[in-house]
């Protein structure tokens, strides 16, 4: 196979520009660990002051956080107290009688996390008679490979008052992209009433619209940043493509497959409270590393039975099934690719769902809890449910919003489905792929998946044009043991210093049927970054060669310009660990065409926008250059550095080049390029200036010297005559170089 690129134009072009080199990460699973594993049902301890409480429920809509204690005990271990903010959680749910809660645990102390966690959310479930509605629902996206938030029951008790049974469900925040998708710094949005991921124009401030004093789209990470450019381009091609052309566009800007998992638990569940029925309660996140959102569902209860609507969600549509204006769901029911492949997993749910292993989990969760409902007083504060409605609440409706019991809902639905499902042999498909390049060769992580067992895979690539190379994958490097997701791994030898790589992957059935991944192929270039910004020099261990404004001797990196445009500097960022690139933003200025920005490394920031969070090691690591978090922190430069020698800089031996070089006198925001004058030695010691650079009128030279200050024209500035102290007051700002009568240069920087 020889596939043949297709050129795409205007904003899709320049949102997807860069992600077709890097694509989709391998979506992660942890274990449910102490906090959320349900083989048991733990307690939770909150002490709060009665005053505080008082004024807690006086008010249910502020997210005001009060002061308390926290503690969590499973069988005989109790861990705490530990100190938390809490309040209320939800929106309409505010106003119930028993109440859902939100414990952070780094409000007290910003950094300070309980098990990987820094937020619980305590659910009150009070909806759901049976209480195992959203838990069931969380269980069925992980079973299908999605990443969903993890539950558990748990016992609440406030001041020693037992409030109830709830439901801890996980929260999702910049810990929780991290633990699915091994990056965090992507764009995060809390999407709420009202998004539907309708198109309201090319402007990112577009869609940061408010419905009812609630944003539509909320940012949750990135916040300072405030750039929604990466949604507004999803958007945009969901409103206008269609067909095969919104099939490949959309592919490079969200992982559809897994969004197909999803709507068909929806569908299946009656999630109506999600986006196709009610734009609603989901989260996208914006994976670094491949560029795509990924969907994250959460806040299930309203399903299975429940429905406030009006409608019957066990025997709807499966073809036609939103009931809002929602481009994603009806772009896709266009596509007959993804409709068999959404077929498929409704066919997989209707069987999974009906299968006597996940009955026998139901009700093992309601034996669990079952005693615990039975004393739970505020179990019925909202709705009037008694226990015998808890204990009747699998098979049977209770009445007015709960149509249906859970299993009920579950035996009418799949029936409803299996009758209406299309009877097609959906084509296998990769799921997820990474294209990792790096100096060394290329690494590749993909997994396939098909409704049969018997599969296989296919790597493709070639170099520079030449023949394609194939490696056949007919046994997985890993399946997942609860989803059944098989996944490879490989890796392409470097190609060079200077080449071009073009990569796909297939997945053939045994009918013979065949999928490629992309539909053109991804394309890797050696060298791996060109600009337009580069790092420059940087300095590991400045031992008071270089001062800070603040007279500090702290390391430093700088950064170049080279093109012949002026580069708005705050698009940028700069980082010592490639899996947290957003380290520290650049100002908010302008760096003008073959200029040099310096920015300290001292984890300062309270000295200024010049001064970053984070330092680095003389022992050496590395240092990223990477773009705005819209564009997924694209990298833009990077260097990995051994052990350093103090007071000598590592640059460019030619401004924005390739070859690295040590610089004995280094030149933050000046050219590395002094070559007009030829630096000599002295045969007993090398001359040298300090400080460097010069911000107090004088300096010292490090032996007694005669000779001459020259600017960068060539011309004598001031000449010294025996002596180890040089006054300057004359000098303006710049870069000079003093010459002594030996013919020993030292260059310098006044900095005044």
């Amino acid at each position: 196979m020889n596939p043949k690129k297709k050129s795409l134009t205007g904003s899709f072009l320049l949102l997807t520009l860069y992600f077709s080199i890097q694509c989709y990460a391998q979506v992660l699973h942890p274990e449910p660990g102490f906090v959320f594993d349900d083989a048991e049902v733990p307690r939770i301890d909150l002490t709060i002051s009665p005053s505080n409480l008082a004024d807690l429920y006086a008010d249910p809509e502020s997210n005001m956080e009060y002061y308390a204690l926290f503690s969590f005990t499973r069988g005989d271990s109790t861990e705490g107290p530990l100190e938390v903010g809490l309040r209320f959680r939800g929106d309409s749910i505010r106003f119930n009688e028993k109440k859902s809660f939100r414990v952070s645990f780094n409000s007290i102390d910003a950094g300070t996390n309980y098990h990987g966690i820094e937020k619980m959310n305590l659910n009150a479930e009070a909806n759901d008679p049976s209480l195992v509605r959203s838990k069931l629902g969380h269980e069925m996206y992980r079973y299908l490979g999605v990443a969903a938030p993890r539950s558990n029951h748990v016992l609440l008790y406030i001041n020693d008052k037992y409030y109830g049974v709830y439901l801890n469900t996980e929260h999702v925040d910049e810990r929780y992209a991290k633990s699915r998708f091994d990056n965090n710094d992507g764009n995060l949005y809390l999407c709420q009433i009202s998004a539907d991921l309708g198109y309201l124009g090319p402007q990112h401030t577009d869609y940061q619209l408010e419905v009812g004093g609630e944003q539509v789209y909320a940012l949750r990470t990135n916040e300072k940043w405030d750039d929604y450019a990466d949604l507004a381009g999803l958007a945009q091609i969901l409103n206008q493509y269609s067909g095969e052309e919104l099939k490949n566009a959309l592919e490079r800007v969200l992982n559809v497959q897994s969004y197909l998992k999803v709507l068909a638990l929806d569908v299946m569940c009656g999630n109506w409270d999600g986006y196709a029925g009610n734009s609603n309660n989901y989260y996208l996140y914006r994976d670094q590393v491949s560029g795509r959102f990924e969907y994250i569902p959460y806040n299930l209860e309203n399903g299975l039975g429940i429905d406030f609507v009006g409608l019957d969600w066990s025997d709807r549509s499966l073809y036609s099934w939103n009931r809002n204006t929602s481009p994603l769901y009806t772009g896709i029911m266009q596509i007959d690719e993804y409709k068999q492949q959404y077929t498929h997993y409704v066919r997989t749910l209707a069987s999974y769902m009906s299968s006597v292993p996940l009955s026998d989990e139901i009700n093992r969760w309601r034996q669990q809890i079952s005693a615990n409902v039975d004393a739970d007083t505020c179990f019925s504060k909202d709705w009037g449910f008694t226990f015998a409605d808890f204990q009747a609440a699998l098979s049977t409706g209770w009445g007015t919003h709960v149509r249906q019991g859970v299993s009920e809902f579950i035996s009418l639905r799949s029936a409803s489905a299996l009758t209406e499902a299309l009877v097609a042999d959906s084509k296998p498909l990769i799921s997820f792929a990474r294209v990792n390049p790096r100096q060394s060769g290329i690494e590749l992580e993909w997994s396939a998946e098909d409704d049969e067992s018997a599969f296989s895979t296919t790597l493709y690539y070639r170099i520079d044009g030449a023949g394609w190379t194939s490696k056949l994958k007919s046994i997985p490097t890993e399946v997942d043991p609860v989803s059944g997701i098989s996944s490879y791994l490989d890796t392409i030898p470097s190609p060079g210093v200077s080449a071009v790589v073009d990569i796909y992957f297939e997945v053939s059935d045994q009918g013979g049927q065949v999928t490629q991944f992309p539909d053109t192929y991804l394309t890797v270039s050696y060298p791996l970054v060109s600009g337009p910004l580069y790092i420059n020099e940087f300095v590991a261990s400045n031992q008071g060669i270089t001062v800070d404004e603040y007279g500090e001797y702290d390391d430093w990196a700088e950064v170049y310009n080279a093109t012949d445009e002026r580069i708005w500097l705050a698009d940028y960022f700069l980082s010592d660990n490639m899996g947290n690139p957003g380290k520290y933003r650049f100002p908010e200025i302008y760096l003008e065409a073959r200029k040099f920005a310096v920015v300290w490394l001292d984890s300062d920031t309270e000295q200024g926008p010049n001064h970053a969070s984070f330092k680095i090691s003389k022992s050496g690591e590395m240092l990223r250059l990477s773009e705005r978090p819209s564009r997924g922190y694209t990298l833009v430069d990077s260097i990995s550095f051994g052990l350093q020698e103090s007071n000598v800089s590592w640059g460019r031996e030619v401004d924005g080049g390739p070859d690295w070089i040590a610089f004995p006198a280094p030149t933050p925001e000046y050219s590395n390029l002094l070559t007009v004058l030829e630096e000599v030695s002295a045969p007993e010691q090398k001359l040298s200036i300090r400080p460097n650079p010069v911000h107090a009128g004088f300096f010292y030279f490090n032996k007694r010297v005669s000779g001459a200050i020259y600017n960068l024209m060539g011309q004598v500035m001031m000449e010294v005559k025996n002596t180890e102290i040089a006054k300057i007051p004359g000098l303006d700002k710049g870069l000079y170089i003093f010459r002594s009568e030996e013919g020993e240069t030292v260059q310098f920087i006044v900095i005044k």
